[in-house]
């Protein structure tokens, strides 16, 4: 079953639609980075993962263990940019639904976050 579409709103400090993340050049192409909307233990974790105009959001836990994948800086991929990487158990995941592939949480989904591009700007919320 897919990553539940809602359950990033139920976190605490979770941003609202709308809300601007980032500009989409600060994401580098095939490659993910980490935001966070508040701070603390409380703090909103997610990630976007890029390829060229396209951008992916998933909650920065991954189910196996409800770590947070990169437990080294913003290292979110895969060497060549193709899955998603939890650097803590190296399970990978398919960046364009968040399914894992590889490792010990094979067949469980990453949660999504909805993002999309807005005249440049990652964005909360669909296109």
């Amino acid at each position: 079953m897919p990553g539940n579409p809602d359950y990033w709103r139920l976190r605490p400090r979770a941003p609202a639609i709308g809300t601007v993340v980032a500009p989409l050049h600060a994401v580098p192409d095939r490659r993910g980075r980490e935001f966070l909307f508040g701070r603390g233990s409380a703090a909103f974790s997610m990630f976007v993962v890029r390829h060229g105009e396209t951008v992916h959001g998933y909650l920065n836990l991954c189910p196996h263990f409800s770590l947070k994948l990169n437990q080294r800086g913003d290292e979110f991929v895969n060497a060549d940019g193709s899955l998603i990487r939890c650097t803590m158990h190296f399970a990978e995941f398919r960046i364009g639904d968040g399914l894992c592939v590889a490792g010990a949480c094979e067949g469980s989904y990453l949660d999504p976050v909805p993002v999309s591009v807005d005249n440049g700007l990652i964005v909360i919320g669909p296109a």
